[in-house]
């Protein structure tokens, strides 16, 4: 099988992905999203990377960031002229139009019942208001496209409040404010084909509320044989907001043992869970690949 990452190039995810892919009889490539050409007119289409032919690849696993329009539509015209596989397909199917922003994943997981925080979403700060109608503090906040605990803001007052919002809308079209929720860390459940694979806690760095392992934080192993309840909940997200490959964070109430779902991230790394646990995850996605291979073909 022939495999495309697209969104990943040189780094040791992509690596890791080749590695245990080669073990399998498989190749796989990588590119940035930003290789993307597609030429058009009134006779042909064709999308293609730096020196390659979408065609030539079996699947194509999209780790593109959210709203790449161009990718979708290459994704969606080579699943329908070539039956090209792609991975997350929720991006290109028709009836999933709605879970590509944080307002949608937040009302898919109400109408399913899933356990979030409160949160809004603002595009001003002039609503600072009626935040503090909904949410007490402390809040969170963060941009409505953040990633690896970028530019999340940990808030007290209404001037904390104010100054962040301001702050987060200069580089981001919306912000979103949460109810902060004591707990020692977050756990991330890496799901593969909507089944837990692994799992690790993430221990935020002495001072920092951010558990992330790019902003400092370092994991432990979070076994899931007696966490029935975390496993179900993120295995249920991943497949409510039909993700196929997901890193869905998890945090646990210190006060009443509650676990409420954070993120579901459709571009997850596992680099930090394969380096703290001993999960492959990468030999997790490329038999998931195969998996997908082997129904279609």
């Amino acid at each position: 099988m022939k495999i495309l990452v697209a969104g990943l190039k040189k780094n040791s995810q992509l690596l890791r992905l080749q590695e245990e892919g080669k073990k399998r009889g498989h190749v796989v490539h990588g590119c940035l999203a930003s290789e993307l050409k597609t030429f058009a007119s009134s006779e042909e289409f064709i999308p293609e990377i730096t020196g390659k032919s979408l065609k030539s690849y079996d699947l194509i696993y999209l780790m593109v960031s959210k709203r790449r329009w161009e990718w979708y539509m290459a994704a969606y015209y080579l699943k329908k002229t070539k039956g090209t596989i792609i991975v997350n397909n929720k991006v290109i199917d028709p009836s999933f139009p709605m879970y590509l922003t944080p307002v949608s994943d937040y009302f898919r997981q109400r109408e399913k019942r899933l356990p979030f925080p409160k949160s809004v979403v603002i595009y001003s700060s002039k609503y600072v208001e009626y935040i503090e109608s909904k949410i007490s503090y402390p809040m969170v906040i963060k941009p409505i496209s953040g990633r690896q605990g970028r530019d999340v803001i940990k808030i007290s007052s209404q001037k904390e409040l104010l100054e962040g919002v301001d702050k987060i809308l200069k580089n981001s079209i919306a912000c979103v404010i949460r109810e902060f929720i004591p707990n020692d860390g977050d756990i991330r459940v890496f799901t593969v084909g909507y089944k837990a694979v692994g799992a690790m806690q993430r221990i935020p760095k002495k001072g920092d509320f951010r558990s992330n392992i790019s902003q400092g934080g370092t994991g432990i192993n979070y076994d899931l044989k007696d966490k029935e309840e975390v496993r179900r909940i993120a295995e249920k997200a991943a497949f409510v907001m039909q993700t196929e490959i997901a890193g869905v964070d998890i945090i646990i109430d210190k006060n009443t043992g509650k676990p409420y779902i954070l993120e579901i991230n459709p571009s997850p790394q596992f680099a930090g869970i394969e380096k703290f646990t001993s999960s492959n995850i990468a030999l997790e996605i490329i038999k998931y690949f195969e998996k997908l291979y082997e129904t279609t073909g």
